[in-house]
């Protein structure tokens, strides 16, 4: 009697899992599908209005949809103009998108989900762009309601003692001459509060608290997490006349990225004339709970070929391309 009812009740179980998760997919697939109507008229509309008001639906119903239970776990994967990224221990995910405007200009939208321990569950966060209104940005920290608007790419999930740092690469269309590439850290206050900036950049006796590299929108810079080498002189203990350091090669993860120069001297400071110099690539390190600059590094994967001496450029129309 005792295995016959076992057996019903684990049958029980089994249905009614199978059948949540129809309910459930079903639910989110509506969802996505109506989602993905309003996509194409941000994307595509003829007009900003047109554009803005398919933007108003389209946030109103995301955020609906995350408020429903089991959201976190739909991945909304058919709706490729927005930008999904996962940290990689599930704390929270982001929905990230643009709408490009007619004058070239762009604003920029994301909705958070973040794991709550003690709620036991996630809470949503929807952040205001408020980019164009900031003094000395890379000294500036941020919250939900004054965001430096970007486009993300990638998440660098790091910690230092008990403290969790989520570094974010991203993406600024700026004002269409120029475009800039952003490194962000992400950390989770008191209450599960996000906060965007955090003063562990360290370039020289310079502090940071997050980095922007702007640079000519006719060009592509490259910006991406990557295993690389440098190389790192140690002064001797004994110096002799022909030897004063010895030379080690370090692999390494770190932030890659080119060194963006002026095309002539009398450009100098003009960022919309600014490109990446000819193979010269500088990286962030992770050291110590802090990004560290180094120059000059080999940015080169040494997984590959040592004469393959360029990290592969990622178009910038794989961020967005407003065109297609």
């Amino acid at each position: 009697m005792f295995k016959k009812s076992f057996i019903i009740n684990l049958l029980f179980i089994v249905f009614f899992a199978e059948f949540s998760f129809s309910q459930d997919r079903a639910t989110f697939g509506d969802y996505e599908d109506s989602l993905a109507v309003y996509a194409a008229q941000m994307r595509n509309g003829e007009s900003d209005r047109i554009k803005y008001e398919a933007n108003e639906k389209f946030g109103s119903l995301l955020e609906e949809a995350l408020y429903v239970k089991n959201s976190f776990n739909y991945p909304f994967d058919s709706i490729k103009t927005l930008a999904k990224l996962v940290s990689d221990d599930k704390k929270f995910r982001m929905f990230n998108w643009v709408i490009s405007k007619t004058d070239g200009t762009f604003d920029y939208f994301c909705y958070m989900q973040s794991y709550n321990d003690k709620k036991k569950s996630y809470d949503f966060f929807k952040l205001t762009d408020k980019s164009g209104e900031m003094i000395a940005a890379e000294f500036q920290t941020c919250d939900i309601n004054n965001w430096f608007g970007a486009l993300y790419y990638k998440i660098i999930h790091t910690r230092n003692e008990d403290l969790d740092y989520y570094t974010l690469l991203g993406w600024n269309g700026n004002d269409g001459l120029s475009f800039k590439k952003i490194i962000e850290v992400l950390t989770f206050r008191a209450g599960n509060r996000p906060i965007l900036g955090l003063a562990i950049f360290r370039k020289g006796k310079e502090k940071y608290k997050r980095m922007i590299f702007e640079y000519s929108a006719k060009t592509i810079m490259t910006l991406k997490y990557d295993d690389q080498q440098y190389q790192e002189r140690i002064r001797l203990k004994k110096p002799t006349k022909t030897k004063r350091f010895n030379i080690n090669t370090i692999k390494t993860h770190m932030i890659v990225f080119d060194r963006l120069v002026a095309l002539s001297p009398n450009l100098e400071g003009q960022k919309q004339f600014y490109v990446p110099e000819t193979n010269i690539f500088d990286a962030f390190i992770f050291e110590n709970g802090r990004w560290t600059f180094h120059e000059d590094v080999d940015a080169r994967n040494p997984l590959k070929p040592a004469h393959n001496i360029n990290p592969k450029r990622e178009p910038e129309q794989k961020l967005y391309d407003p065109k297609n």
